[in-house]
């Protein structure tokens, strides 16, 4: 292994990584135990779990690796497994707070409603840290990426992904309904404002 990789980058980046991938997946928990319907690739790992009797984390381990090497043959080129270290973190981080929020469950409406939005919330400032921290993605936005360079938009990329995502979702009996709908309107407003309010915060670049 190449140490030079990660002596580039800076501790403000590494703060911003590991926030990402602490408390991102807490967000995608909350949303999954509101019950309203959670984000499609989301739904996918939690249902592909519960059917396999496996843990989350290999669930969200073997659609990323699928995803490498989906998007090396969209690129036509090797698959790039560096992409999967962000994906093995975040299964570990998703089975401990599925494990800590176990208890945390929308069990009627006006209960539901606060976990999916506090979920929301969480998955955005995990992100937008993310984001900004200029670490190695992971596999499901590398195949984005690689998709927009054979000239499909990042749009209409991310949008038929959450499609096909959300279908195996629901024939998997995963958690699919009004959440999943609010998840697809809201995360992307959510994710642009705390990203606009960490950059405003830490107040210069982070680098790439």
């Amino acid at each position: 292994m190449d140490f030079n990789f990660f002596k580039k980058f800076s501790l403000k980046q590494a703060i911003l990584y590991f926030t990402g991938i602490i408390v991102m997946p807490l967000g995608v928990v909350f949303t999954i135990n509101a019950h309203l319907g959670a984000g499609g690739y989301d739904a996918l790992n939690f249902a592909l779990g519960e059917k396999l009797g496996i843990n989350t984390s290999i669930a969200i381990y073997s659609t990323a690796l699928l995803a490498v090497f989906i998007t090396a043959g969209i690129r036509r080129g090797f698959p790039r497994f560096s992409t999967f270290i962000s994906s093995f973190l975040l299964g570990l981080s998703t089975d401990f707070w599925k494990w800590v929020c176990a208890g945390v469950q929308g069990d009627f409406i006006l209960k539901s409603i606060p976990i999916l939005l506090a979920g929301l919330v969480f998955i955005s400032i995990g992100v937008a840290a993310y984001m900004l921290s200029g670490l190695p993605t992971n596999p499901t936005d590398d195949m984005i990426v690689a998709f927009k360079e054979r000239g499909v938009s990042i749009r209409k990329a991310k949008i038929g992904f959450d499609i096909v995502c959300t279908l195996l979702a629901f024939l998997m009996g995963g958690e699919i309904g009004v959440g999943t709908i609010i998840c697809t309107f809201l995360l992307g407003p959510g994710i642009n404002f705390f990203y606009s309010l960490i950059a405003k915060t830490i107040k210069e670049p982070v680098g790439n």
